[in-house]
This record gives structure tokens, C-alpha cells and sequence, in this order.
């Protein structure tokens, strides 16, 4: 079966109900789902239903605290190893857009989805690139410093990198000082990052002046 074939075949799982044999329960809504998809990919899922507690025998798990959305997005990775992301037609702002990742992010990290959680973290990464200069951007990185899980430390020296790589347009845009001040480990992050940039100028200047006393 090609791959194509197959994205057809866990679609077609996804939006039939015919088969579903579980049931997810978020903010009033219900998704209807498959456990040997779902479970396989998430040990808290399979933890839920697992014999001595009470959702096994309803196969149900609810959800009362989470956003559909974003559990709509963590189940379409379950079957699709990917989730929606927002086109400009959608006219969101580019905060929202970053929130939307993150909120998946901190789903996939409550659900133990490991491959979710990088996906997510690979996309937001990819959209502090481009978003860097905005005026919002401190304070997004001030969210991540403050939800994100202190153990995971990928996504967290990411933004250091990308922050001590434009340190000035930081520092001058909207609460990047505070961020700074609030986020003791942040700074320390971003310290080091700079530290290390500046050792490999110095070892890069010492090559080429070594380099021009040869041709001499």
C-alpha cells in the first residue's frame, strides 16, 4: 500500500464513526476515536483505559480542562502524524498562530506523545525565525519560559539561540527587559549562547589573522 493510499485509509478512519471504540469528551464535544490508534501513541490515554479505572468500562476519557481545538489536532496526529496548521486566509494574527503550536505543544506533553511535542516544537521554532522582530515576541518567550516543562530544555535553547542572536531588537522591544528580569535562567541561557558566539569570533579572527601572516 503506497503512502498516499494509506493518508486515505486513516482519514477515512478518522472522520467514521463506524469503527470508533473509545470515546474523548472535551468542553461538551465528543470524539469518536479508535483505541488501538489513540493508546498505542499515548500512554496517557492508555493509562485512562487501563483495567481498575473507571473510564475502562465506558471507554471513555474526559477532558474538561482542555481546548477542542487543540485536542482536535493532537487526535488528527494520532492518525495522520501531522495537525493543521492556520493559512493566511484564516486571518489570525501571528500571536495567535504561535499559541495555537504551543498549545499543542503543552498537549502533546501532558499525553506523553514525544513525536507530537517535537513537531509542535519544530514549528514553533520555525516561527520565532521569522517573527523575531515582532513587538510581541518577548512576550511569547516569556510564555514558553513560564509553561513549558523545565526537564525539556530543546525548545527552550532554541529561543535562547534565536534571542541572543538579535539581543538588541530584544532588549528594546516591548517587555523584553522584564523578560529578562522576571526569567533569571532565560538570561543565564542566553548569557551562555552569547558567550560561546563571541569565543568563536575570537577563534574565527585568530584563523584569519594566522592565515594573512602566511601570506605575507
Amino acid at each position: 500500500m503506497s503512502f498516499s493510499n494509506l493518508k486515505n485509509v486513516m482519514e477515512s478512519l478518522m472522520d467514521d464513526e463506524k469503527y470508533a471504540d473509545m470515546t474523548i469528551s472535551c468542553q461538551g464535544h465528543d470524539f469518536k476515536c479508535h483505541r488501538a490508534i489513540i493508546c498505542s501513541q499515548s500512554p496517557f490515554f492508555e493509562a485512562a483505559l487501563a483495567d481498575g479505572f473507571k473510564e475502562t468500562s465506558l471507554s471513555r476519557v474526559d477532558l474538561p480542562c482542555d481546548d477542542v481545538d487543540t485536542i482536535a489536532r493532537v487526535l488528527s496526529f494520532c492518525y495522520l502524524q501531522d495537525y493543521s496548521q492556520p493559512d493566511n486566509s484564516a486571518n489570525l494574527a501571528l500571536e495567535e498562530i504561535f499559541r495555537i503550536h504551543l498549545a499543542v505543544y503543552l498537549a502533546a506533553d501532558k499525553f506523553s506523545m514525544i513525536p507530537l511535542r517535537e513537531l509542535a516544537s519544530s514549528r514553533i521554532v520555525d516561527w520565532a525565525k521569522s517573527n523575531w522582530s515582532l513587538r510581541c515576541f518577548p512576550d511569547t518567550v516569556q510564555d514558553i519560559w513560564c509553561d513549558t516543562p523545565p526537564h525539556e530544555n530543546k525548545l527552550r535553547d532554541a529561543m535562547a539561540e534565536i534571542v541572543s542572536s538579535n539581543i538588541q531588537h530584544f532588549v528594546s522591544q516591548g517587555n523584553g527587559k522584564k523578560v529578562f528580569s522576571e526569567n533569571p535562567d532565560f538570561s543565564i541561557a542566553v548569557i551562555e549562547k552569547l558567550s560561546l558566539d563571541n569565543k568563536r569570533l575570537k577563534e574565527e579572527n585568530k584563523n584569519l589573522v594566522e592565515r594573512s601572516d602566511l601570506d605575507i
